[in-house]
């Protein structure tokens, strides 16, 4: 009967150690990537960009101001750093002004970190004025545009930079 019993502890023993490595091994597991969604991101940005233009020819002060964040940074031409949505708008409301030149710009590259939750974009810009004699002027310049996935899944503008000149 002690030997039956010890037979018995050593087994328990046995298996709470086979429990234990089993249990070990499993939390020792690298856990699965997310998954990679660089390409439907990409096109969201490409698509949140096109409408943000959309809304600027559109002189849509609302609309443009919503592809910010609230803590967004813009860096104006020439100008002084903006921190914060509302001060954005207030240099939005400038360059929209129904006097001001027309501003269109157009998308060359956008990026997304394998994270899928930050990428960038970058490309042209055109301030479109008419002279005295109503012919077009354009002024061409670049921009950096830095989004940053929300957690609702849209994107918005963290950092803006734009310049003039080519």
């Amino acid at each position: 009967m002690l030997r039956t019993r010890s037979m018995i502890l050593s087994l328990a023993a046995l298996l709470a150690l086979a429990f234990t490595v089993a249990c070990g091994n499993q939390t020792a597991q690298a856990p699965a990537p997310p998954p990679d969604t660089r390409k439907a991101d990409e096109a969201a940005i490409r698509a949140a960009s096109t409408d943000w233009n959309k809304a600027s020819q559109a002189r849509d002060l609302d609309k443009a101001v919503s592809y910010y964040s609230e803590d967004a940074v813009f860096f104006v031409d020439k100008g002084a750093l903006v921190k914060g949505k509302n001060s954005i708008r207030m240099v939005w409301k400038d360059i929209l002004a129904p006097t001001a030149p027309v501003l269109t710009f157009t998308t060359s590259f956008v990026e997304v970190a394998r994270s899928g939750d930050i990428g960038y974009e970058y490309g042209t810009t055109e301030f479109t004025t008419a002279n005295k004699k109503g012919k077009p002027t354009v002024e061409k310049g670049k921009y950096v545009t830095v989004w940053k996935k929300q957690p609702d899944g849209s994107w918005k503008a963290v950092v803006d930079i734009d310049n003039t000149g080519q």
